[in-house]
């Protein structure tokens, strides 16, 4: 079966524990204002322009985003990584993009990475309605679930569609997988205020289960990409923010019973 993916990643330590290969697919059903790989979004081949150098001169070339692979070729790209997994207590990352919107291809990567004893992690903003969502979970040793926010208006404004369908997510993620670390970008103006981490510690507070947290500063790595894009960034001025900056946010988590995951 083939998939469609725009990269893979080696030796990557921010995407779940232990060094991981990360295998970006491209597609996404929103559209983050602060999204920092805008190439994922689109689900066809768009091309991005990149700066050159040759001797003196500095030109622009054009890059193709975007490719399509079998599913069996995929596994055995990422099982080349296998002695640095089993060192470190990594694995493969599916990640995006949104990677549940290749349900059918996920799935075969899933059952071919388990099949060679590869621990499986899905990154996933839960925004996708597909009937093999428990089979996904059932291959799935973690998961990494993106939080935006727990107000359906403010997802409305910088998010995009489909907030009770990740909430129904995240409902069936939280009470059936075997692992789940949240990820929660801190975006300054949208949920860096305390008022917004208290709403989604009451509602992660409903699944016992879950229990670790990631808090992901802002960042404006994104910025040059959606210009190579030919498109605008919406972020405006907004400033990148540090570990230091999160230490508030941090804290109340931990003081509600998390446990704060580095990833």
């Amino acid at each position: 079966m083939q998939g469609f993916i725009f990269d893979i990643k080696r030796y990557a330590v921010n995407d779940g524990p232990g060094i991981r290969t990360t295998v970006f697919f491209k597609g996404c059903s929103l559209r983050c204002r602060w999204c920092h790989n805008p190439e994922s979004q689109s689900p066809k081949h768009e091309t991005m322009t990149v700066k050159r150098k040759l001797g003196d001169n500095i030109f622009d070339d054009i890059q193709q985003v975007g490719y399509t692979i079998e599913s069996g070729q995929l596994v055995e790209q990422i099982a080349r990584d296998e002695v640095f997994f089993d060192e470190s207590g990594g694995g493969v990352t599916f990640s995006g993009g949104e990677p549940i919107m290749q349900p059918e291809f996920l799935l075969e990567c899933l059952r071919g990475c388990k099949q060679r004893n590869i621990q499986t992690c899905v990154d996933t903003a839960g925004a996708v309605d597909t009937p093999l969502m428990d089979k996904i979970i059932a291959l799935t040793d973690i998961f990494l679930f993106d939080v935006k926010t727990m107000n359906s208006e403010t997802f409305a404004e910088y998010v995009g569609t489909g907030f009770d369908m990740v909430m129904r997510n995240l409902a069936k993620v939280a009470e059936n997988a075997s692992r789940v670390i949240i990820r929660i970008p801190v975006i300054p103006g949208v949920n860096d205020d305390e008022d917004s981490i208290d709403q989604i510690i009451s509602v992660l507070l409903q699944y016992p289960r879950v229990r670790e947290v990631s808090l992901l500063p802002f960042h404006r790595t994104g910025f040059d990409k959606y210009r190579r894009l030919g498109r605008n960034w919406q972020m405006g001025d907004a400033h990148n923010l540090t570990q230091e900056d999160l230490q508030p946010l941090n804290n109340k988590f931990a003081a509600a019973g998390f446990q704060l995951f580095s990833t």
